[in-house]
């Protein structure tokens, strides 16, 4: 969650002017840095719990008190920047060939006292939070085979997407015997695109053709096997569909697998699980059957899986027709914003979340424009203007938005996957670092 990015950064930046060879730091500042630094690693310690937790747990009081551990870090480590930008611009100002700086962090021993004690008393908070935590209410079952509202409208990926269908016609098999599987793990972090290009591939006319069955399963972190099972089922034999999808508590784990093995006799069938938490020993054994290929979706690494693939980002091109078309539809961007579409694109660095989280918000904000403006051409204006302040400004209020709208909706993990991307350094810098920081950050390395 968004604590735990918060956390890093701030330990981060301790450790950074612990070992900075351009900083002497007067005692006893080293020590008043280090209790900080401490702090934060039980932090970080005490947020790692929420990964050991169901997936059916309800998490919106926990996500509120992260919410706020998020904004008591950010403001103290607003206070520590400040306290040390503003002495090491001083000594910039007066001697510019300097090296190295000295700061002195004694004026801050109170402020971190008090630091350190909010950061307990809310450790323990979210302690008690996460040990109270209710269970999720289960999704009607009828809700997880609907995918009709899936768009398979796919954005490059085109090797992959042959990869994968290849694979399912194949049958699995490899340069031997030994090597064949009937199951394919598609992975990927959130919002890359993995759902939208298995439903392409689900949709294609060879697969229509090759396979007798189909079926779509968005499994979701709760999900246990004998519901799994129903919603296959429930595919497979249109005439139970209504019986197969009421939920049971009593449910006879070894008479759903007859009725599944009987149904797929001599059939060939396609099984699409989607959006995968945790390996399903049990119904992975169950539907490794010779005539049965399986495809699954997941936004984490799942070991288990014998065969997978990784979907990437998107080149450049990719990345300016995705953001047109999840803004002005197929048409994409009207000439008068093409060069700005251009900028605003590159500045997500190919990744398709921030792609289309930015694209949301250009689109809520084009249409408040529009509101208030009915004349087309000081509409075009205005919008235009708009569109350049995102594009051209170092820390647009867009952006920021769309990390806080990723970090919220997708959790630690995925923000953790994301340190990967180059986005994130210049994101985080909207997030985390103020103008006069970077200019002390740009000195220190060039100097």
């Amino acid at each position: 969650m968004a604590a735990y990015g918060a956390a890093v950064s701030l330990k981060n930046t301790i450790q950074s002017l612990l070992e900075s060879s351009r900083i002497l730091l007067v005692p006893p500042s080293p020590q008043i840095l280090r209790s900080a630094y401490d702090a934060m690693s039980c932090l970080l310690k005490v947020l790692s719990k929420l990964d050991s937790t169901g997936y059916s747990k309800i998490r919106t009081k926990v996500n509120a008190l992260d919410d706020r551990i998020k904004e008591v870090v950010w403001e103290f480590e607003d206070l520590l920047e400040s306290q040390y930008a503003d002495q090491i611009l001083q000594q910039l100002e007066s001697e510019r060939d300097r090296l190295p700086f000295s700061v002195d962090m004694q004026s801050l021993r109170q402020s971190v006292d008090r630091f350190i004690e909010r950061m307990t008393v809310m450790e323990a908070e979210y302690n008690m939070e996460l040990l109270n935590m209710p269970e999720e209410e289960g999704q009607p079952l009828s809700s997880r085979i609907d995918f009709r509202g899936i768009n398979s409208n796919m954005v490059g990926l085109s090797e992959l997407f042959e990869k994968v269908r290849d694979f399912l016609l194949l049958g699995g098999e490899g340069e031997d015997e030994d090597a064949k599987e009937n199951c394919l793990l598609v992975t990927g972090m959130a919002g890359v695109g993995k759902t939208t290009l298995v439903k392409k591939v689900f949709d294609d006319p060879s697969i229509l053709t090759h396979f007798d069955l189909r079926t779509w399963v968005k499994v979701g972190r709760k999900c246990e096997s004998n519901e799994t099972l129903r919603c296959i089922l429930a595919q497979l034999d249109r005439s139970n569909r209504d019986q197969m999808l009421i939920q049971r508590d009593d449910d006879d784990i070894e008479k759903l697998v007859g009725l599944l093995e009987d149904r797929l006799k001599d059939k060939k069938c396609l099984i699409v699980l989607d959006d995968v938490w945790k390996w399903d020993t049990r119904l992975m054994s169950t539907l490794q059957v010779k005539n049965v290929q399986i495809l699954l979706t997941s936004r984490l690494g799942i070991e288990d899986s014998p065969n997978y693939c990784a979907v990437s980002l998107l080149d450049k091109v990719e990345s300016k027709r995705l953001l047109g078309e999840k803004v002005f539809g197929e048409k994409g961007f009207p000439p008068y914003l093409e060069e700005l579409g251009d900028k605003i694109a590159q500045k997500c660095e190919d990744l398709p979340l921030m792609i289309v989280t930015v694209a949301e918000l250009l689109t809520k904000d084009n249409k408040c424009i529009a509101e208030e403006l009915l004349n087309k051409e000081e509409l075009n204006k205005s919008i235009q203007e708009y569109w350049t302040e995102v594009a051209e400004k170092q820390y647009s209020s867009v952006f920021v938005e769309a990390y806080n709208h990723i970090s919220e909706a997708n959790g630690r993990k995925i923000m953790c996957q994301m340190w990967h991307y180059p986005i994130i350094s210049s994101v985080l810098s909207c997030c985390f670092l103020n103008s006069r920081l970077v200019i002390c950050w740009i000195l220190l390395r060039i100097m």
